[in-house]
């Protein structure tokens, strides 16, 4: 087989010339650091767009390449040295656009930030050992004494490639995106190392099926009806009802069980129509741990049940298994993931000067936003920071903010948005229309702005809204009183209204 340079394109990479080219394409990378321009052409910003479906096909040929040398180097396969100069030039020919296009989506202002800098500074280390892996194997083709300086180089090539896509997926998913579910490995493992003797009803089953299935709306929280499966205190203290959901050795007289129990028909019935009921095995374990006493450390084996009882019980449980390791799974993923969004939510509410707060009224790990009171600036470029985040608010209020009607089209995408108070802003009322996708929207507060009547019958697409206040605003009462008329539902108030 051939082992040198044969056609016009190999001879042509094999001349001094070529590494003289490789040098200006490396300048040109590293130029990229230290050149910001202002991109304002949607050409570019589209070609932009491109770069995270390019990037995946270099990071995987860069790969390949070095599992091409290892098994070389270990003589369980044998390439020729052409095949190899082709997919180094192609992966490095498309690290180049990759770079190039992420450069553009930069220059444009979207991406901004730490994270982003440690992936911008990885892409240009990883282009710069690309194109020296290059010019490094055109030195081992036709000297093979340098096989080691460029298998050096490959190797840290793809150790910049990896950096730089892991600091890429915390920008596009959140920091320690690879790693953040480690921690419920060793609670995993402990878990399933139990035998059946050291099993408990209540913790090992009985909790993670109440989590799985109540804790949507009965937890520390956001007990609705003063009643939370949280923890095992909760389940013995009286509910709204006056009632104590558990009764020990007695299911029939357990608030918990007897809700359970009701026909889906009855609005008493638990969990609530929509909600995904607990299953008959389920149900039989419950009222099984109530009956032999509803404690805390309470084994599954029973000294006191009969062998046919216990059997029955050990059978059931190998058939819940599954169900139940699925349970405690999204259990402790959903804790992980509320614990990271607040503290995420924490270290953004002091950066950008505003008070979050979890709202323990709503349903899901759900937050409130507003001002600080004197209220700090607040203005497009703060709200572009919430972007990751829009989805988790149910209440805003940005009272004597910098916010225009153009802002409104990304309040417009809170989707969970149910009250919005912006007394004191600068809207005139034509961005409005951007709220009327919001379906839970009830309480909207325009207040001391410049909303005229024009934008007042945008208000008729806004499906949910119930209260709307008015005060010192370009409205007229004649357009007011006509669209209470047309939407009676709608109770719009002539004051200031309330603030929180």
């Amino acid at each position: 087989m051939p082992n040198k340079p044969q056609n016009k394109l190999e001879l042509f990479f094999a001349k001094p010339t070529s590494l003289l080219i490789l040098a200006v394409f490396a300048l040109l990378i590293l130029g990229l650091r230290y050149i910001t321009l202002n991109l304002e052409s949607p050409l570019l910003l589209t070609i932009g767009r491109f770069h995270p479906i390019i990037l995946h096909f270099p990071l995987v040929l860069i790969m390949i390449l070095l599992v091409v040398e290892l098994l070389s180097l270990f003589k369980l396969i044998t390439f020729e040295k052409s095949v190899v100069f082709y997919l180094l030039l192609l992966a490095i020919l498309f690290t180049l656009i990759s770079i190039f296009s992420g450069y553009f989506l930069f220059a444009s202002g979207e991406y901004a930030g730490f994270l982003m800098d440690q992936h911008f500074n990885g892409a240009v280390i990883t282009g710069c050992l690309g194109v020296l892996t290059l010019a490094f194997f055109l030195y081992y083709w036709t000297n093979e004494r340098l096989y080691t300086v460029y298998f050096f180089a490959l190797v840290s090539t793809n150790i910049a490639a990896l950096y730089t896509g892991h600091q890429g997926g915390n920008l596009t998913h959140g920091q320690n995106y690879l790693t953040e579910y480690l921690p419920m490995l060793k609670k995993e493992i402990l878990t399933d190392s139990k035998s059946d003797s050291s099993i408990y009803l209540y913790e090992d089953i009985i909790q993670p099926v109440l989590e799985a299935k109540c804790a949507g709306c009965h937890s520390t929280l956001r007990a609705k009806g003063d009643f939370s499966v949280s923890s095992f205190k909760d389940l013995l203290k009286k509910s709204e009802s006056g009632k104590v959901p558990l009764k020990h050795y007695l299911p029939q007289e357990s608030e918990l069980f007897l809700r359970i129990m009701m026909p889906d028909s009855l609005s008493d019935h638990m969990p609530p129509a929509g909600k995904t009921s607990l299953d008959e095995k389920e149900i039989v374990l419950l009222k099984y741990w109530i009956e032999k006493g509803g404690n805390l450390k309470q084994s599954v084996l029973d000294s006191t049940s009969s062998d046919s009882t216990n059997t029955q019980i050990t059978l059931l449980l190998n058939q819940l298994e599954p169900a139940l390791k699925k349970y405690r799974f999204n259990v402790a993923k959903t804790a992980l993931n509320d614990q990271k969004l607040e503290e995420e939510l924490e270290t953004l509410a002091i950066d950008m000067e505003v008070v979050i707060k979890r709202d323990d009224k709503a349903e899901g790990n759900m937050y409130t936003l507003s001002s600080t009171f004197p209220p700090a600036p607040f203005g497009s470029e703060k709200l572009a920071q919430l972007k990751p985040y829009l989805g988790v608010f149910t209440k805003v209020s940005l009272v004597s903010s910098q916010l225009d009607d153009a802002d409104l089209y990304v309040i417009g995408q809170m989707k969970n948005l149910e009250e919005l108070y912006l007394q004191k802003t600068k809207l005139k009322g034509s961005g409005l229309i951007h709220l009327s996708q919001l379906k839970s929207l009830k309480i909207l507060n325009v207040s001391f702005t410049n909303v005229d009547d024009k934008a007042l019958f945008d208000l008729i697409e806004f499906p949910a809204l119930k209260q709307l206040y008015t005060y010192s605003t370009k409205t007229t009462k004649d357009v007011i009183i006509a669209l209470q008329k047309y939407k009676p539902a709608l109770k719009i108030h002539a004051e200031e209204g309330p603030y929180f």
